[in-house]
């Protein structure tokens, strides 16, 4: 059996963990099959109308916090609306994020964010304007020593999303405020190019929310964001690095 992840469950994935207790019990080799009133009894709490007449909430897929419940114990369920029961099947889910795939798309944000350093918006309706993308960024390198694990991310100028990132734990290691997104997005580009040797897969059930395609281990030290900075001569000349264009207020 795969293992389990050592990330902490949400509330609502919690209501069903009574029912993965049931299911890691059962022989692989063995489908397991139960009527909507069984599962009921085993969380202790009537399903949502939705389990009833919608069978995409019995959906395998790792979004949904009662699918994670047989997921996390390699189940994959098959729901028989009208007979009310669902029968789990044994599946290992395996997320296809395979590290060539991340660097690819990283790599696509970045030319996405020179081309836009190259070519600034020339009025406000801009629809990146109108998305706050051209607000004052920060970019942020976070210690999360529960994990071992350092992170690089960014965000816009007075949100709350580095402590919803990292949360009580999290140690800011550093931090840079850069004119607007794009250039934050470059300079978060390079830490992370820096860091592959040491990147680490994210949990196979994380929602991306959490930037855990961003984290490696901790014992590769990231350089100052200044050091970043003062290697990237080239970007700091295109037009827009400098340039904050803030939405118009109605």
């Amino acid at each position: 059996m795969s293992t389990e992840s050592a990330q902490p469950l949400s509330r609502l994935e919690l209501v069903y963990t009574p029912l993965g207790d049931y299911l890691r019990g059962v022989d692989p080799v063995e489908d397991a099959v139960l009527s909507f009133a069984e599962i009921e009894a085993l969380i202790g709490r009537p399903l949502p109308d939705q389990a009833r007449v919608k069978p995409y909430w019995w959906e395998s897929i790792p979004r949904q916090p009662q699918s994670r419940a047989w997921l996390r114990v390699d189940r994959r369920a098959e729901a028989d609306l009208s007979a009310e029961t669902v029968t789990f099947v044994w599946e290992v889910f395996v997320r296809n994020n395979p590290i060539e795939r991340i660097q690819r798309i990283r790599s696509d944000w970045l030319g996405y964010a020179r081309t836009s350093l190259a070519h600034p918006p020339r009025s406000t309706d801009d629809p990146h304007v109108e998305l706050g993308w051209w607000e004052p960024h920060q970019v942020y390198v976070l210690h999360l020593p529960q994990f071992a694990q350092f992170k690089v991310g960014l965000t816009r100028v007075g949100s709350k999303r580095i402590a919803a990132v990292g949360g009580s734990a999290a140690v800011v290691v550093d931090r840079m405020t850069l004119a607007n997104r794009w250039a934050a997005l470059v300079i978060e580009h390079h830490v992370l190019d820096l860091a592959w040797d040491a990147w680490q897969r994210p949990d196979r059930f994380a929602f991306g929310d959490r930037g855990e395609t961003e984290r490696w281990s901790d014992w590769l030290v990231p350089p100052p964001l200044s050091a970043i900075l003062g290697s990237l001569a080239e970007d700091v000349r295109l037009p827009g690095w400098h340039l904050s264009i803030f939405r118009s207020e109605t």
